[in-house]
């Protein structure tokens, strides 16, 4: 009885040809035609005759050229403007009383530091008045204190009045309708401003229609030769005007002579106020 080979056996056979087919067909492809050593084989044992050289492989880091501009710090500091110094808008001229007498909103009156004008009646009265509308009639006005006391014994507020930042008291003396009084001088206290209203004083002549006598312009008109004597009936207690000083039979008083003609204006400058 012929035995059946295993399955494994066959296998292992099957494989053997196979391999041994491969390797002949292998060696045919290596050598040529004419039995010299294929390309493949020439070129595998001249790799082998070939002397090693040992590469080394050098991998540079990419060179980064970095130009840096030069930084400016430009530190650019912006200073807003201050605030306009512009005050509160003061209260609003509601009348012109005459050229140092103002009435303001709110039922005020106000009497501007530093200076006298004519009295109703006087020379230059009505032009003094129409000066100080024309400054500030209608307007807006900054009230500003600077006398010794806040109010005088008639009530009114004594206050440098100023309208667009111009010193509306000051201008009324360079105008020429008002001079430099109740101040230090004449025992009102010396207020802030009254060294420059006493310079403006003495630099101004008089508005036109109301110069001394012989026209001379400016302040000083020298006194007259004839001395008068206050009144016997006693001690004038310094009236407002020298209308009250007047009425109540004081005057008249003589510059240089009696130190009550400091306290009133000379309206005429002729040296003398307070004249009946």
């Amino acid at each position: 009885m012929v035995q059946h080979e295993r399955a494994p056996t066959r296998r292992r056979r099957a494989r053997a040809a196979f391999a041994a087919v491969f390797a002949v067909v292998l060696l045919a492809a290596m050598c040529g035609s004419d039995g010299e050593p294929g390309p493949e084989l020439r070129r595998s044992a001249a790799s082998a005759e070939r002397p090693t050289i040992p590469t080394t492989s050098t991998t540079r880091a990419p060179t980064t050229s970095t130009t840096e501009a030069p930084t400016t710090t430009s530190t650019t500091t912006t200073t807003a403007p201050p605030p306009p110094t512009t005050a509160a808008p003061g209260p609003r001229v509601v009348d012109v009383i005459d050229g140092d007498t103002i009435d303001v909103e709110g039922g005020r009156r106000v009497r501007l530091i530093g200076i006298d004008t004519p009295e109703r009646g006087e020379c230059g009265y009505s032009e003094a008045a129409a000066a100080l509308r024309s400054l500030v009639g209608g307007k807006a006005v900054r009230l500003v204190p600077g006398a010794r006391d806040d109010v005088d014994r008639y009530g009114r507020l004594l206050r440098y009045v100023e309208v667009g930042g111009l010193d509306v008291n000051l201008e009324m003396i360079r105008r020429g309708h008002a001079i430099a009084r109740y101040d230090s001088r004449d025992g009102y206290g010396r207020h802030a401003r009254e060294q420059a209203y006493v310079a403006a004083d003495a630099a101004t002549p008089p508005a036109a229609g109301c110069a001394a006598p012989g026209g001379g312009g400016g302040r000083s008109a020298a006194p007259p030769s004839t001395t008068l004597a206050p009144p016997a009936g006693g001690t004038d207690p310094r009236f407002g005007t020298c209308r009250e000083a007047i009425a109540s039979g004081y005057g008249p008083y003589t510059r240089g002579v009696h130190p009550e003609y400091d306290w009133y204006r000379d309206a005429d400058r002729d040296g003398v106020v307070c004249e009946r």
